[in-house]
């Protein structure tokens, strides 16, 4: 691989690893508001920001630096880790001390290393993913910003109402009920959860952001398995958004055996499936919930299964 394009993937590498460290934009009178193009005039390099989409902007920016302006390149990443924990603190989303180590890895394949960035004081600093990365994952994040202990401490008030739901007489109350019990679990894992909303007669149950891409959620608590024709339903309006929406269908009593057939004949699955056998391990700690669906997002995406299992760690 020439130079070039190895520098090219390497800031394509780092684009994703700083996507959320500070805002894209934002207007240039506003006090005290930093972005990536503020970071970009305060280094010097403000001529490579063109703004637009954000990642492929900041590779543009990281790409552009490294071929024109390579003795910029160090006070523009220090200058971009430096304000993205001060803003990501300020969001609640604490920057780990995995997502350092990553960035420094990618640093390193290119040639650099910045003393700053490799100071033991200031990674022990911050704060630690607790879910060990997969050794594939060439990027990495700090996926849940939540602190392990709260994690564990709000699990088993959760575990507690989802089984008291499971006796209620009721089931469209206990339907009600698992929609605001599910908010509160993507809410634990910072997935971004929007409760539910129409959109020209359609009833979507919410949606979740996981990994920047954004799902359509429908759940549902039926006394039977639920059949083709709600999976047929789903798809439809997850196509009728745009080519690249995402799903999850979640059905806490599981899909009939013809429905995972028919799902799948004749179109390519645009939605994972979970049901309540997946929820479970969750809330009894052996496996964090936005793992077990990044486990069926690759899965779906290797297999073309829409329906698979995660092992607990």
């Amino acid at each position: 691989m020439s130079s070039s394009l190895h520098e090219s993937k390497a800031a394509a590498d780092l684009s994703k690893l700083f996507y959320d460290f500070l805002p894209g934009s934002g207007g240039r009178s506003w006090k005290g508001h930093v972005t990536f193009e503020t970071i970009a005039i305060r280094s010097g390099v403000g001529e490579f920001w063109t703004g637009g989409s954000k990642e492929p902007a900041v590779a543009r920016l990281l790409e552009q630096t490294l071929k024109h302006r390579r003795d910029r390149f160090e006070e523009l990443v220090l200058s971009i880790v430096a304000e993205g924990i001060k803003y990501r603190r300020s969001k609640k989303n604490e920057v780990c001390e995995a997502e350092v180590v990553a960035i420094n890895r990618v640093i390193k394949e290119i040639g650099f290393k910045f003393p700053d960035l490799w100071d033991p004081r200031f990674l022990a600093s911050l704060g630690r993913d607790p879910t060990p990365l997969p050794a594939e994952r060439t990027t990495s994040q700090c996926y849940a910003p939540a602190p392990s202990g709260v994690i564990q401490s709000e699990l088993p008030s959760l575990r507690s109402e989802f089984y008291q739901l499971v006796g209620m007489s009721d089931r469209q109350a206990a339907g009600f009920a698992l929609e605001k019990l599910l908010k509160r679990l993507f809410d634990l894992f910072d997935l971004n959860p929007h409760a539910s909303f129409r959109l020209t007669g359609e009833q979507i149950d919410g949606t979740f952001v996981l990994d920047h891409e954004t799902y359509l959620l429908e759940a549902k608590w039926e006394t039977k398995p639920v059949n083709e024709a709600a999976l047929l339903v789903f798809r439809g309006k997850i196509e009728g958004k745009s080519g690249f929406t995402r799903g999850l269908f979640l059905s806490i009593n599981g899909f009939s055996p013809d429905a995972l057939t028919a799902i799948t004949r004749g179109k390519q699955p645009s939605f994972i499936l979970a049901d309540g056998s997946d929820l479970s391990p969750v809330f009894e700690q052996a496996i964090r919930f936005d793992d077990l669906l990044r486990h069926k997002v690759r899965n779906l995406a290797e297999t073309g299964e829409m329906l698979t299992r995660a092992k607990p760690f």
